[in-house]
């Protein structure tokens, strides 16, 4: 199932994002050698601390499976603070019906249930919850800072995007910027596999001026 999570709603969700932490650290510290800050098994940075929405993929006895952050590019975030360099000679898209994509993850052993193309049904999953919660909030596109690996996987999910940069090199891997329309990718057919969109996990939602 489906987990929309705002980051001051511990008290509700306090196991659920305790997994989450620990999933993130297990993938980009200790997986993928990425220079994060990781304290007690739990990955977390200042953007944490700003209150973005999560969005989850949990299993039925409550193990979280993939999760993924939002946060208003309107305000600091990773694009803007971290990786400028992904722009090229371009603005920063800074606008309040644009979100960012980050923090995406997914369980190893979750990842090993493929569907029909070729996807992981859990990325499938986190996927599509991406673009229908976006749309309930009202937000028109999704920008994100990924690798070139994560770049064919995203295309090959389905999505629809845009680099918006060049390629720039971080810790040795070629990344770059994409730009995804929400309505586009809704009918984008992201999972042909799936349907596990329970209308249940926008319930928990709110307009997006009250991400802050």
């Amino acid at each position: 199932m489906l987990l929309t999570i705002y980051a001051k709603q511990t008290e509700k969700h306090q196991t659920i994002l305790d997994q989450m932490y620990q999933l993130r650290a297990r993938q980009f510290s200790e997986r993928r050698g990425w220079r994060v800050v990781v304290k007690n098994g739990q990955e977390r940075d200042h953007f944490d601390q700003q209150n973005p929405l999560y969005i989850c993929v949990v299993s039925k006895k409550g193990k979280l499976l993939a999760s993924l952050r939002l946060l208003p590019t309107n305000k600091p975030h990773m694009l803007s603070e971290v990786f400028p360099e992904v722009m090229g000679d371009k603005k920063i898209i800074r606008h309040h019906l644009v979100l960012e994509s980050s923090r995406f993850c997914v369980d190893t052993e979750a990842a090993k249930f493929f569907g029909s193309e070729g996807i992981n049904i859990v990325t499938s999953q986190l996927l599509s919850g991406l673009f229908t919660t976006a749309n309930a909030i009202g937000i028109k596109d999704i920008i994100s800072v990924y690798d070139i690996y994560v770049e064919r996987v995203l295309r090959r999910a389905g999505c629809i995007f845009k680099r918006v940069g060049p390629v720039h090199k971080y810790d040795d891997l070629k990344t770059v910027a994409g730009l995804f329309n929400v309505s586009d990718n809704l009918g984008a057919e992201i999972s042909k596999d799936i349907n596990v969109l329970e209308k249940s996990h926008l319930d928990n939602l709110q307009p997006v001026h009250h991400i802050n």
